[in-house]
């Protein structure tokens, strides 16, 4: 996905510079001190098995259109990654789910930076139904039925990699971290892996 290039400050709208910070050469104002950092994406994933069966979405728009596809989208400002996970979920399929674990996290650097981050499912309940601005159609596949879809290489990978290892990393409150909104995520509730 390709970002569009900033000309003019979003803070003023006087005309950027160009100017070494941190060692990188970064679009800068010099009237109001605001630095174009670069551009990132944050977007998350849910894998929901059911009987062995997981539940893929096709997508009805781009990017992507026709294709399998675990349920997911982008995290809003503000919003926490695991609330967004349930969102997501909930808009596209109308179930309701529970992150359980943290799977994967996949980190695409370029002119934008994205990153991805998947979670284990948990299904609560709800009735099976797609949204139809952005999925056109829905179901419950096992691993052999996957492969005779057009599910994406991502989305096959992380199912296979999940049923075989549904453990991860869980959200904690056992210990204190700084700020009400923030959240660790921690390997079978302890901090670090035990050493032997």
């Amino acid at each position: 996905m390709q970002a569009a290039e900033f000309h003019f400050c979003p803070q003023c709208g006087r005309p950027l510079d160009k100017s070494m910070i941190g060692d990188q050469l970064r679009k800068n104002c010099l009237y109001c001190s605001f630095v174009h950092w670069g551009e990132f994406s944050l977007g998350v994933g849910g894998i929901l098995w059911q009987e062995n069966k997981v539940l893929l979405v096709e997508r009805a728009a781009d990017p992507g259109k026709g294709l399998w596809t675990i349920p997911g989208g982008y995290v809003e400002q503000g919003e926490q990654i695991y609330e967004a996970v349930k969102r997501e979920i909930r808009e596209e399929t109308g179930l309701f789910s529970e992150p359980q674990a943290l799977i994967a996290v996949w980190d695409w650097p370029g002119n934008k930076h994205m990153i991805y981050v998947v979670f284990l499912m948990c299904h609560l309940g709800g009735i099976l139904q797609a949204d139809p601005a952005e999925v056109s159609n829905l179901g419950f596949f096992t691993i052999e039925e996957c492969h005779g879809i057009n599910i994406t290489d991502l989305s096959l990978k992380l199912v296979r990699t999940s049923y075989a290892n549904r453990t991860g990393l869980n959200r904690t409150s056992e210990i204190e971290v700084i700020g009400n909104l923030t959240t660790l995520y921690q390997i079978d509730g302890k901090a670090w892996p035990e050493t032997s």
